[in-house]
């Protein structure tokens, strides 16, 4: 199980293992604001597994090492080539540089995109303007956001996220 880690301000910061969290909470770090039904035991204590903790302290800074990754890639077009439109499995995509590396086109947000090996090799080396083919999408740097870690969205979490 997760839990879903706010900082002094009530801002989502994370998500945590339980243990973690019922960690934190235990050595006066972080106070649990919502529980899970389920239980932890010793021979003397039970503990309610924390559901959605918050933390004493502000957090000033949240990392952005989101980088122009090819998962990173893929999640923002969502699978679906920037040329065609076609949608297929990560495994069947390519990432293309909209200015060719062979151009000084770099690996950054705003110069990559989800491609079908198909229009990847129709565009070759060349740009899309001179390839005649056009981006669906211009591409651009998306926001950072621990929304995008979190996969299993507990119901409970709704009212703290945003």
């Amino acid at each position: 199980m997760k839990t879903l880690k706010l900082d002094a301000t009530y801002r989502p910061i994370g998500v945590v293992d339980c243990l973690e969290a019922l960690v934190m909470c235990i050595v006066g770090k972080a106070t649990a604001v919502e529980e899970y039904e389920e239980e932890i035991s010793s021979p003397s204590v039970t503990f309610k597994i924390p559901s959605v903790i918050v933390l004493k302290t502000v957090v000033k800074f949240i990392s952005t090492g989101f980088r122009p990754s090819r998962s990173n890639i893929l999640w923002r077009d969502r699978n679906q080539c920037q040329y065609c439109g076609i949608v297929e499995p990560p495994r069947d995509m390519t990432i293309d540089h909209v200015i060719p590396r062979s151009r000084g086109g770099e690996n950054t947000w705003v110069n990559l995109v989800t491609c079908c090996k198909r229009c990847n090799q129709k565009k070759g080396s060349r740009t899309p303007k001179e390839a005649h083919m056009s981006l669906l999408n211009k591409p651009i740097k998306p926001k950072n956001s621990i929304l995008r870690q979190i996969t299993d969205v507990q119901p409970i979490w709704n009212i703290y996220l945003w």
